[in-house]
């Protein structure tokens, strides 16, 4: 559980908390106060309905975090990425409104290279 990540989630992207609440039925306001609790006191000393409302709307944007796939810009259909994404890249991941794993990163890079070269032409 990353809560740096979570730290820069309420900080600078408070909209995904909050699209996270509405998401799963819950009240973004209250959501909203639970990450700042649990910033500053921990997850063990949550209440267990402050944990309930945690686990269901938190808990996914700063633990096992997917990756969001790259889609090559020829290809018609997004393709999902099984990847986790690296703990200690989360922070960096929700400060540039999103990332890649490696894999994808990797092809994302190969393709802004490959577009370059033909531009240089």
């Amino acid at each position: 559980m990353n809560l740096e990540a979570l730290k820069e989630i309420c900080k600078n992207n408070p909209e995904i908390l909050e699209k996270s609440a509405l998401d799963n039925g819950s009240d973004p306001d209250t959501v909203k106060g639970i990450a700042l609790f649990a910033i500053g006191n921990g997850y063990d000393s949550l209440s267990v309905n402050q944990k309930y409302h945690f686990d269901k709307s938190i808990r996914k944007l700063i633990e096992n975090v997917q990756c969001d796939g790259y889609t090559h810009e020829l290809e018609e259909e997004h393709t999902d990425c099984p990847a986790i994404l690296n703990d200690e890249n989360l922070v960096e991941y929700y400060q540039n409104d999103g990332g890649y794993c490696e894999r994808c990163q990797g092809q994302a890079d190969s393709d802004a290279h490959s577009r370059a070269a033909f531009f240089e032409d």
